[in-house]
């Protein structure tokens, strides 16, 4: 009989645990992007990037990569004229988690409490991954008003 509540309670917490995302997984990425937009000069270098990223869906990499093209395409002096995964211009150095809303978390500026940005999160197999930030993937309902 220990042995059967044990087996139990090990299934039960294997269960909720896949059922949970990882929400650690959106403030990470969110940091690290944050990181690398000091540095980076050119559209082919953030497509390199977010290509060699393991914890974004490949509907993320696609619809950030398509956006971006076509907006080259209209305007290839200005293209967006913001930045499409941080939905802004400026923004802050460091993030931290604020809410959780089911496959959504919101995150703050960790300096700049007032600037907030919608990440989406999706499970992928026994993986939790990024699938929207800001405008990519994020609908209007659930992105945080500028």
């Amino acid at each position: 009989m220990k042995y059967l509540s044990l087996i139990f309670l090990t299934l039960s917490t294997l269960v909720s645990v896949s059922q949970n995302p990882d929400y650690k997984v959106g403030v990470d990425f969110i940091n690290d992007y944050v990181k690398f937009c000091d540095g980076y000069a050119s559209d082919e270098e953030l497509f390199e990037w977010i290509n060699s990223r393991n914890d974004l869906t490949q509907e993320f990499k696609t619809s950030l990569q398509n956006l971006i093209i076509k907006s080259r395409a209209e305007d290839p002096e200005l293209g967006l004229g913001f930045d499409p995964i941080l939905d802004a211009q400026d923004y802050p150095e460091q993030f931290e988690l604020e809410q959780i809303d089911g496959d959504y978390i919101i995150v703050k500026g960790v300096d700049w409490a007032v600037f907030r940005l919608t990440i989406k999160l999706k499970k992928v197999s026994k993986y939790c991954l990024v699938d929207g930030a800001g405008v990519i993937n994020v609908s209007e309902e659930k992105r945080i008003k500028r």
